[in-house]
């Protein structure tokens, strides 16, 4: 008997032993899933910004810290710079091994829909109803639809404009009426400027630097193109009459070559800019380093014969492949770093750019008119205005061809004094000719 009992005895306490080593063993975790994402260094619009790939790092760690089922990590693929992005890229697409999400060169992202390698973001839109897309800023999702559909989504946008030297338009007596700020009075100032200050017979003071075909353009017409490059979109009198306005401004400067030395050293009185410049330069000490001779401010580009005022809108977009096999994962983290509102203030915070997304925007800058703070970058009124009123460049395949093509053929028609009609009717035969050839 006591036999029996010392063994049943012996018996629970294996089993307490057993039970109480099931209870301490660790919870069975699932292995993550593990999503690829390509980043380039550098971007469009020609302003380092330093860390470039801390905003990125801060959104993989915001992202993964979040509860779920099953965790996602993100793997990023860097070191390739944005002039080398398209090549490194494109290699990838053609061995299939693209990774599962990436960051989209502007010029690439018709060809890649067209041919199937974005994925259709539409049905996973549609199925989460806590996306509003309603929430970005119009122009910069436009940027990634194709037909219709919505194939990349925004992480953050640079809209441009124009900067004024007022200091230097003071000195010379010289107001801007903002009422009617057009080609005429933009032109008018420009002649006020441009002269030569010290008397040696050598022009030193200008009206502009760097306003190019592109800023004019948009100002009098508003498509370059039709869609994918099919044909030619412009109207061949406005045209015209933008390289007129040109002309007008060429001869202002009699063969003098101006530089953005110049402008930086306080002797131009306008130049194109940009959000991202704005905001690395308009603040101390950034702001002594580049304009410390003199005050200056933004404006709108001037209005053309038809009251347009439009500006470029750079924007960063990010895609999934069509051949990801981690789709759903994959979207869930392009929503995040695009819809995120916690995420997107980080965009505003660690870079020099501006949230894609406006609600966050328009928070920010509610926050710093209740605090009276003073390092808000530019009037959010008109940071509205330019945008709304942006274009995006032209992104098939072919056109930085185009558009160099388009530079050569308005300087020499500037530059040469090649009569108007003439040089825009040669023109415009040559591009059709080039569209022609590419499509055979």
């Amino acid at each position: 008997m006591k036999k029996r009992t010392i063994a049943l005895l012996f018996v629970a306490a294996a089993a307490a032993v057993a039970t109480g080593g099931m209870l301490l063993k660790p919870a069975f975790s699932p292995k993550p899933v593990i999503i690829d994402v390509a980043l380039y260094s550098g971007n469009s619009w020609g302003v380092p910004q330093n860390f470039a790939y801390a905003i990125y790092d801060k959104a993989a760690e915001m992202f993964e810290s979040r509860e779920r089922s099953v965790p996602i990590k993100i793997r990023y693929r860097t070191g390739t710079m944005y002039k080398d992005y398209s090549e490194w890229f494109g290699k990838l697409l053609l061995k299939g091994q693209e990774p599962d999400c990436f960051l989209i060169i502007e010029e690439d992202f018709n060809t890649y829909a067209s041919i199937g390698f974005l994925e259709n973001l539409d049905p996973y839109i549609m199925r989460n109803e806590d996306f509003d897309t309603s929430t970005f800023y119009p122009q910069a999702l436009n940027a990634g639809t194709f037909h219709g559909s919505q194939f990349s989504l925004p992480i953050s946008i640079v809209p441009s404009f124009m900067i004024y030297n007022r200091t230097l338009l003071e000195k010379e007596g010289i107001r801007i009426d903002e009422e009617h700020w057009d080609w005429d009075q933009f032109h008018s100032i420009c002649s006020r400027l441009t002269r030569d200050t010290d008397g040696d017979g050598v022009i030193d003071q200008f009206g502009e630097y760097g306003y190019d075909w592109h800023h004019a353009f948009y100002t009098s017409d508003y498509l370059l193109f039709e869609e994918n490059g099919s044909k030619i979109g412009y109207n061949a009198v406005r045209m015209g009459e933008t390289v007129d306005h040109l002309k007008g401004l060429y001869r202002l400067r009699k063969g003098s070559v101006v530089t953005e030395k110049d402008f930086d050293k306080g002797r131009v009185g306008f130049k194109p800019f940009n959000f991202s410049e704005y905001k690395a330069y308009s603040t101390y000490p950034y702001r002594i380093l580049k304009y410390e001779a003199f005050e200056w401010e933004a404006l709108p580009f001037p209005t053309g014969p038809r009251g347009l005022s439009a500006s470029k809108l750079y924007t960063v977009q990010i895609g999934m492949s069509s051949r990801s096999d981690k789709k759903k994962e994959a979207f869930e983290f392009m929503k995040f770093i695009t819809g995120d509102q916690e995420f997107q203030r980080e965009v505003w915070n660690s870079t020099n750019t501006l949230p894609a997304h406006r609600t966050v925007v328009n928070r920010i800058y509610e926050e710093q008119e209740e605090r009276e703070s003073v390092d808000t970058v530019i009037n959010p009124g008109f940071l509205e205005t330019i945008i709304a009123e942006s274009y995006t460049t032209p992104d098939f395949k072919l056109y930085s061809f185009l558009d160099d093509m388009i530079t050569q053929k308005i300087f020499q028609i500037v530059a040469q004094n090649i009569e108007t009609r003439t040089g825009v009717k040669a023109m415009t035969e040559d591009l059709q000719r080039t569209l022609k050839n590419n499509r055979r």
